[in-house]
């Protein structure tokens, strides 16, 4: 019923023509023209043939410089402020952040301008912190710019044009499988392995690749080799510097304190170029071996060897991809599904849902899953996947918990499914199972959902991605709930160990630390973890906020037990010194005692 009124209600209502609209709209849609060819270059001039064409191109080209200015000087702005206020959720990969700049009308190409603005944002936030450290300034704003997000910008900015490079490193020569194997371990370390230091690593290993599989793989005499990591990273750099107009400062730098995530790094790099790489534990950061002096056949590169290279999968741009990216695999992109029935029950879904009528949503989200897959014959859509998560969530807030489980784990796998296990729609679909589990007091399978978007997090953003640490926050207060201080206590040093974006947060984790290191008997370290939440506080809230205050109290009683504690340290040290002191001078005296004794026994000898 819901569906046929809205359908009345549309074909009912008069759409307007162009003789409908008044002279104000004909204006603005006339204002709404664009000419964005009008700086191309080699334009001939029209000037003294047609006056009017060149007073419309002045116009135009000063429409595209006010837009322009516009863009630069406030929209790019504003998206880096709101990441500072968290207004605007971090993105947890770059598929995820070009979906964020598209949204906000931000091409590409500005990758640059918001890490310029990043790295200001950050310089600000190093010279705050050296103020505090030096007395200088009393109260300070509660957020931090997040590390996470310069860098996903660098990692995005290096993907994208690691492919062009590398494309054109593969127009030079007759060996890809070389090139690519070599180019890849010159962008995922730091420097250049010695001989000394090839031979040793050589040395070390127990099985190596076999020379005929590496020759296996030779197409023909002639090779071009990467001569050395330094070409390489020359060539990103001034590709960077020509697309982008920046220069990075997170990879291949010596003073970065390893802030870059070499495997984020490489998994992107991947993406955009479409290598396929074989699952194992690479040696990333380190050093690498890209060539050989001599140049014939193939090299053993490390960290990624050719044999490593499973597969180059072709990428193309398709209408239909939904996936976020303008280039996806071959065969990869879903089909876009035109079906008015499908869209209308969902939309009623969604509606009835938000009004709290929750049986009837149930009913609608549940019979647009069914026309989807009855056109698709398979659940293997993302508009089956919403389908899915929208019953997930009515029966959530209809109190079944395990049938929402169950939807949960079914929209999870289909995800994994259409977007890989490393996706943003994974790690959502992992964080929504763990609510659900532990809204049912299922800490057990809670713990190992909120793990797994954790170490997804860490592997697609790096470990200074917000989601990192607020994931290990939560694991912590699920082991401190059910008493296990200890298991608390290192996943609390674990997300206190990441970059904090919001001093508040920083505070409440410092004050969690202290309370599991007062539960565990070791007071010196709840003393350090107490006093840098009421640092945190008191130039956060002020000396007079009452957060502050308790924060003091409670500084104040773990130092009197800290004090206690090493009096009675050193009270039992002496007591033990002492009686150590004791059982020596006993020992002596019984030597003493058993060598008199000895010496009595000894017989005389007869004259």
């Amino acid at each position: 019923e819901i569906i046929k009124n809205e359908t009345e209600k549309k074909t009912d209502e008069k759409q307007p023509s162009k003789t409908d609209l008044s002279e104000m709209d004909g204006q603005y849609l006339v204002s709404l023209r664009l000419n964005v060819n009008c700086f191309m270059p080699h334009i001939r001039s029209l000037k003294g043939i047609d006056d009017d064409a060149v007073t419309q191109l002045q116009k135009d080209e000063e429409a595209i410089r006010e837009i322009s200015i516009q863009l630069w000087d406030r929209v790019l702005p504003k998206l880096t402020s709101d990441i500072r206020d968290s207004s605007q959720q971090l993105p947890f990969d770059g598929r995820s952040l070009t979906e964020l700049l598209h949204q906000r009308g931000i091409n590409c190409r500005y990758l640059g301008r918001l890490a310029q603005l990043a790295t200001e944002e950050e310089t600000k936030d190093r010279f705050i912190d050296a103020e505090i450290k030096a007395n200088r300034v009393k109260q300070v704003g509660r957020r931090v710019f997040p590390y996470g997000w310069l860098e996903l910008l660098e990692t995005e900015i290096i993907a994208r044009v690691a492919k062009h490079v590398l494309d054109r490193y593969l127009r030079r020569q007759l060996q890809p499988i070389q090139i690519v194997a070599s180019f890849l371990s010159a962008v995922v370390s730091e420097s250049e392995e010695t001989a000394g230091e090839t031979e040793t690593r050589l040395e070390k290993q127990q099985t190596g690749p076999d020379e005929e599989d590496i020759n296996g793989l030779t197409l023909g005499d002639e090779s071009y080799v990467i001569a050395s990591r330094k070409e390489v990273w020359n060539d990103i750099e001034q590709e960077i510097a020509r697309r982008f107009r920046y220069r990075v400062q997170l990879y291949n730098r010596n003073n970065t304190g390893k802030r870059g995530s070499y495997v984020a790094l490489l998994r992107r790099v991947c993406q955009r170029t479409g290598v396929r790489l074989e699952a194992k534990n690479y040696v990333l950061g380190g050093s690498c071996l890209c060539s050989t002096t001599s140049g014939v056949g193939l090299t053993n590169s490390h960290p990624i060897s050719p044999l490593d290279i499973v597969d180059i999968v072709p990428l193309m741009k398709h209408s239909g991809g939904q996936i976020g990216e303008g280039f996806t695999p071959c065969g990869q992109p879903a089909m876009h599904i035109l079906l008015p029935d499908a869209k209308q029950t969902f939309d009623a879904a969604h509606f009835t849902y938000g009004s709290r009528h929750l049986p009837q949503a149930l009913d609608f989200a549940q019979e647009s899953s069914l026309l989807y897959q009855r056109v698709l014959d398979s659940p293997l859509h993302i508009n089956v996947v919403r389908c899915v998560e929208l019953t997930a969530a009515i029966l959530f807030d209809a109190g079944q918990y395990e049938l929402a489980a169950q939807n949960a784990r079914r929209a999870l796998a289909l995800t994994v499914q259409l977007f890989g296990f490393d996706s943003a729609e994974a790690v959502q679909s992992h964080s929504t199972l763990a609510h659900i589990y532990l809204s049912a007091s299922r800490f057990d399978k809670a713990v190992e959902h909120i793990r797994a978007s954790a170490y997804l997090c860490e592997l697609m953003g790096g470990r200074n991605h917000v989601e990192v640490s607020t994931a290990y926050q939560k694991l912590s207060s699920i082991f401190h709930q059910v008493e296990l201080f200890s298991s608390a206590l290192v996943y609390t040093n674990e997300a206190t160990s990441r970059h904090q974006a919001d001093r508040m947060m920083h505070s409440m984790m410092a004050k969690t630390l202290a309370s599991l290191n007062g539960n565990v008997g070791k007071f010196r370290e709840a003393v350090d973890a107490e006093k840098k939440a009421y640092q945190l506080y008191s130039i956060t809230l002020g000396e007079g906020h009452e957060l502050t205050k308790k924060a003091k109290l409670e500084l104040e009683r773990f130092t009197k037990l800290a004090v206690e504690q090493g009096r009675s340290i050193v009270a039992m040290n002496k007591q033990r010194q002492q009686e150590e002191a004791a059982d020596l001078l006993a020992n002596q005296l019984a030597e003493e005692e058993d060598q008199k004794k000895k010496k009595k026994k000894k017989p005389r000898r007869k004259k």
